[in-house]
């Protein structure tokens, strides 16, 4: 057991704390830093109804705000309704041509 302190970097090398922080604290920094990263970035993406947890990528129309499928006044598209928006779609663009 005499490498546990090395890895971890907490038996004194070069100073009190220096060993620590270039060794094992180094990767709890990371981790700390990566969880905030992650936390900023669900608090940005997630649904604007108060205490979703959901992503939001449904734009609701005639506001800002981008909401989950369960939260949608529409609600979820069903595979019928994607495929007639894609036909009609298609006509839009060969109509136009």
């Amino acid at each position: 057991m005499h490498w546990l302190p090395h890895v971890t970097g907490i038996d004194n090398l070069s100073g009190r704390w220096y060993g620590f922080w270039s060794g094992f604290g180094g990767i709890l920094e990371r981790l700390l830093e990566l969880a905030v990263l992650a936390l900023i970035l669900l608090r940005h993406h997630n649904c604007h109804i108060d205490r979703c947890l959901r992503i939001g990528r449904a734009p609701v129309e005639g506001t800002p705000w981008r909401v989950c499928w369960h939260h949608h006044p529409d609600g979820k598209p069903t595979h019928a309704h994607i495929l007639a928006m894609h036909r009609q779609h298609k006509r839009r663009q060969t109509g136009a041509q």
